[in-house]
């Protein structure tokens, strides 16, 4: 079964995460958090789309990353994010990410923080943007929670199930020697 690839596949690039967050390699953290919720927003698209869109990011971070977590952000601020880390290794979120000019910026704190610390929007003045704080910490559960829930909706949406494992069989494998 192709689910079965599915699994390790995330668990890897999880545990590559975590890798990352405890070597204080923070790009590389960031980089993978995003491409994870990207393959997850690539597997669960609908069947009549080729490829991922914003929308479908946006829309699996709304169904699984955002509720019961302590994410103060929106998916449309994530997926500005994304794409300024992505595309350009910078935290800007300019016109080329965001076509409305409407998203906040996000400053990420790389130490488990208290509530102080980590509070959720930063105004230094009155004029737009708003910058928010992501605690990674508190982004690297969520996503851990995120793929729970959805692995948890496989059991008993059949339809998604047979999506993942058909999708799935795409995945890289490996073969080890012995």
């Amino acid at each position: 079964m192709a689910k079965n690839l599915y699994e390790s596949n995330i668990r890897e690039l999880i545990k590559t995460i975590e890798y990352c967050y405890r070597e204080n390699d923070k790009l590389s953290c960031l980089i993978l958090l995003y491409s994870v919720i990207d393959i997850m927003s690539w597997l669960s698209r609908d069947t009549h789309e080729a490829e991922t869109t914003k929308t479908n990011f946006i829309r699996w971070i709304e169904e699984f990353l955002l509720p019961g977590s302590s994410l103060k952000c929106t998916a449309d601020e994530l997926y500005s994010a994304r794409c300024s880390i992505i595309h350009t290794y910078i935290p800007e979120w300019g016109t080329s990410t965001n076509v409305k000019g409407d998203a906040n910026k996000i400053n990420y704190i790389w130490v488990k923080a208290g509530k102080s610390a980590s509070e959720n929007r930063i105004n230094s003045s009155s004029r737009k943007p708003v910058t928010i704080v992501v605690n990674i910490d508190d982004f690297i559960h969520a996503l851990k929670n995120a793929i729970q829930r959805f692995d948890d909706s496989l059991s008993y949406n059949r339809a998604l199930f047979e999506l993942i494992d058909d999708r799935s069989k795409k995945f890289f494998g490996s073969i080890t020697k012995k």
